[in-house]
């Protein structure tokens, strides 16, 4: 992997744990969901673990690209949604994830609806 798409994926890490922490805990579900996460990334346990660490100190990382500026979106509404709800702390940051990613409330909202019916349904 070249390291700009190792950037790229270790950012996107980083995203989704911020967005994990932003209710003040992480569950079981969110922790196995970044687990997989990092795995999918190739990332490294020191990457993971410091990551973690400083949960409370990560900034937001815009991605460059349409499709992973979507991906992150997607990605963050899952972590926000996997506990069985999106609390007020939690759909705020979605909220302003979204805004930094030029996409706004209606679409975030769009992207909850889907995924609430797609877990319904699954």
């Amino acid at each position: 992997m070249e390291k700009s798409e190792r950037r790229i994926r270790l950012e996107h890490f980083q995203n989704l744990v911020a967005v994990a922490y932003a209710d003040g805990h992480l569950d079981k579900k969110e922790a196995l969901f970044l687990a997989e996460r990092a795995e999918d990334y190739g990332l490294l346990k020191s990457e993971v673990d410091e990551t973690i660490d400083n949960a409370e100190n990560l900034k937001f990382i815009i991605p460059q690209n349409d499709e992973e500026r979507e991906a992150q979106l997607t990605d963050a509404v899952y972590i926000a949604m996997v506990d069985g709800n999106v609390d007020e702390k939690e759909y705020d940051l979605c909220l302003k994830i979204a805004e930094k990613l030029d996409f706004d409330n209606r679409y975030l909202d769009e992207i909850i609806e889907l995924t609430g019916k797609l877990w319904a349904n699954s």
